[in-house]
């Protein structure tokens, strides 16, 4: 995607919420941790040094990785200050993983990143990689939103068919599998990890109006930035309608007096935490 990083700074709060919930619920297993850990589609690395590193001992050093260049140079200048904090660019979905990074990290974790993967496979492949042996995991991400699925009606108008030709690139992988939960154990499983914990859950958020949603949408759209812009003002437009019109909307007095619109966003997450076994013992 090619959204600038202030546009995701400024509607990421619904990711926020949910890694602090992931984060706050495995605070016991996060401060057993040691040696070196990468945290897998860090973007501006707010998560990473605010809410992840408070919760590792002092001792651990944790590298953002990133597949946007923009954000590893933002997350560098950023957290320069801070001396357990690296970043490098990283395409979890590589071909091959670098050599330097192969049996490289004790730990990986992951928020919001993996949905976006086309081969989900692959990046736990990778994961597995570069884990060492005994090394554990931590990941969640989408599994369900029905605003993906308002991605491939939109992609059928005339007006946008062109520009949203991979549409199907940008729905995860599990969004239309009758058992995410399963797959993703199996998947686990198959790859050669031991699953310690695997679940689905379904989260609700809540958009205080309209000008809120249509930023966290444009935030994340690959689609936009493709567009002339006087086609990518009617496109923003009509996403949001398409999007709203699967959810629960109401309207909200706001100070007693103007009435904002609110959404009400219902959608599901993976969760998963897993170890690399260590076969030499």
């Amino acid at each position: 995607m090619n959204n600038t990083v202030k546009e995701y700074m400024e509607a990421h709060d619904l990711q926020t919420r949910d890694a602090t919930d992931v984060i706050e619920e495995f605070s016991d297993e996060l401060a057993k941790m040691t040696g070196k850990c990468i945290d897998i589609g860090c973007g501006p690395a707010s998560v990473t040094r605010k809410l992840l590193m408070p919760r590792m001992p002092p001792n651990v050093h944790i590298v953002g990785g990133d597949i946007s260049k923009k954000m590893v140079e933002f997350a560098k200048q950023t957290h320069s200050d801070e001396e357990r904090l690296s970043f490098i660019e990283l395409d979890v979905e590589v071909e091959k993983i670098p050599k330097d990074l192969i049996c490289a990290f004790d730990n990986v974790v992951s928020f919001y990143c993996l949905h976006w993967c086309q081969d989900t496979r692959k990046a736990f492949e990778n994961i597995y990689q570069i884990l060492r042996p005994g090394g554990r995991g931590l990941v969640l991400f989408l599994a369900y939103n029905d605003g993906f699925d308002s991605y491939l009606r939109i992609a059928e108008v005339p007006q946008y068919k062109s520009y949203m030709t991979d549409v199907e690139k940008y729905v995860p992988y599990f969004q239309h599998c009758d058992n995410p939960r399963a797959k993703m154990k199996k998947m686990l499983e198959e790859v050669g990890f031991k699953v310690l914990h695997c679940s689905l859950r379904e989260k609700t958020f809540v958009y205080k109006s309209l000008e809120i949603l249509k930023k966290h949408v444009v935030a994340v759209n690959p689609f936009i930035n493709r567009m002339p812009e006087d086609i990518g003002e009617k496109f923003e437009k009509d996403l949001l309608r398409e999007i709203v019109s699967g959810k629960i909307s109401f309207a909200n007095k706001n100070n007693g007096s103007k009435e904002e619109e609110k959404v009400l966003d219902r959608y599901y997450v993976l969760i998963a935490h897993f170890e690399k076994p260590d076969i030499g013992k």
